[in-house]
């Protein structure tokens, strides 16, 4: 209860900023809107030519699409934080940080909360809805439950990869290039792991999970993910979130403050 006040309190300022600014906010949450409206246009135009796209029909790759959102946005909104670790560094409040009687590692990651991707969600979830009541089947109790889990478990794999690029910052203070090498791979999420050529698809399964933590979701849902995967996208979840945290250890034992 202590640490969901100060998460709270942290949101409230963080919504203030945005309001002190409503022109500007306004204007990133019509671009990322309008990103979500081109590239759902460039899915009908593609399907006005075909069918289907290795062998998912277009509301099956429209669900690939908006769990890609979900996931994204969700990792944006919680876990904002960890895009300025560099600048709390190099401004000297990460030492603040340290000295306060709150985990250091929560303070970096909630310190910010983008509320603009709270808005972006509304209309995701209502199309996402829309979506699923188009797939053969219908909604089911049991599809949506493991696809609810599957999400989840891609939002822990998300924090992982987030803790990951905070000790990395921590290290070398540096953040831009790594941030970046992880937004691009999670962009290809946006489709079916399967349309990816054997390496490239071990590669966004096993080192860079995007595929768990996207293609996993929707391939459940869909009824064409083996019960065996839903164990070990569960394992890669838990294991990469140990690894990262002893990571995130190693690096602020080796920290010596920006005036040092």
């Amino acid at each position: 209860m202590r640490y969901l006040r100060i998460w709270g309190r942290l949101a409230i300022m963080s919504f203030m900023v945005q309001a002190e600014s409503f022109i500007s906010s306004f204007g990133y949450l019509l671009g990322k809107l309008t990103r979500i409206g081109f590239f759902l246009f460039f899915l009908f135009s593609i399907f006005k030519h075909t069918d289907a796209l290795v062998g998912y029909t277009l509301p099956e790759i429209a669900l690939f699409f908006l769990t890609f959102n979900i996931v994204d946005i969700l990792a944006q909104l919680f876990f904002r934080g960890i895009y300025g670790i560099r600048s709390l560094i190099r401004e000297g409040d990460f030492d603040y940080f340290l000295i306060q009687p709150t985990n250091v590692l929560f303070r970096v990651v909630f310190h910010t909360v983008d509320f603009l991707d709270v808005v972006t969600m509304i209309p995701v979830f209502f199309i996402t809805g829309y979506i699923l009541r188009q797939i053969p089947g219908g909604i089911s109790a049991v599809r949506l439950l493991e696809y609810g889990l599957l999400i989840l478990n891609g939002m822990i794999i998300a924090f992982a990869i987030h803790i990951v690029v905070a000790g990395l910052a921590v290290l070398t203070q540096e953040l831009e290039n790594t941030i970046w090498i992880y937004r691009d791979l999670m962009t290809l999420g946006r489709f079916p792991s399967d349309i990816y050529d054997a390496p490239m698809r071990g590669i966004l399964t096993f080192i860079v999970p995007v595929a768990v933590m996207v293609s996993f979701p929707a391939k459940a849902f869909l009824g064409k993910l083996d019960k065996v995967w839903l164990v070990q996208a569960f394992t890669m979840a838990m294991t990469s979130l140990v690894l990262s945290l002893q990571f995130w250890r190693f690096a602020t034992r080796r920290y010596t403050s920006v005036s040092s």
